[in-house]
């Protein structure tokens, strides 16, 4: 009888042992957590960013279904839109002479700074407008979760450039320093 119910016993830790993994496998992807951003050690331009943006995000996003294709189309679609529009605010920017340098130092004059301003709301409606007609196109593609896991692994991305860049304007700050005289 003890042996029968060791046998029992030792059959139902091993199936239920057995089973997990094949249920984790089944069960896709969720953006609970934060991956890293793998930068490249020279500084990409704005395309390589993206681009970096584009892999970052396909490779941690799991989309279950047949849409998926169309859904990396439309994302494919929206990156090179969304391009599009910085490319046309930094030649307004170029055409009017206006350098973020300047306006940084707060050497700017008030017509850069409004001009400025100015081409930034027309901007920020642009890439509105944008953003307002992926999320509507990727609604229909993308199950509620996968698109909210998207939305997180996008704010992810930028959360890990600006760190990034916060990081590389210390380590600039600290090598402009000169170093302490020891006495």
């Amino acid at each position: 009888m003890k042996r029968l119910s060791l046998i029992l016993v030792l059959s139902l830790f091993v199936l239920a042992f057995a089973a997990t993994p094949m249920r984790a496998q089944n069960t896709p992807k969720t953006c609970t957590y934060t991956p890293s951003v793998k930068f490249p050690a020279e500084k990409p331009d704005f395309q390589g960013i993206l681009q970096l943006k584009f892999n970052y995000i396909k490779e941690n996003l799991t989309i279950t279904g047949k849409n998926a294709d169309k859904f990396w189309a439309l994302y494919e679609k929206y990156i090179t839109e969304e391009s599009k529009i910085h490319a046309e605010f930094k030649k307004a920017m170029d055409e009017k002479g206006i350098k973020r340098e300047i306006l940084k130092s707060g050497k700017g004059t008030d017509e850069q700074i409004s001009a400025y301003l100015s081409q930034k709301m027309i901007f920020k409606d642009k890439m509105y407008l944008l953003d307002k007609k992926f999320y509507s196109e990727a609604k229909v593609l993308l199950t509620a979760k996968e698109l909210y896991d998207f939305y997180h692994l996008e704010q992810s991305f930028k959360d890990q450039c600006t760190r990034r860049q916060q990081q590389a304007q210390v380590a600039k700050k600290q090598a402009q320093q000169p170093a302490p005289q020891k006495k």
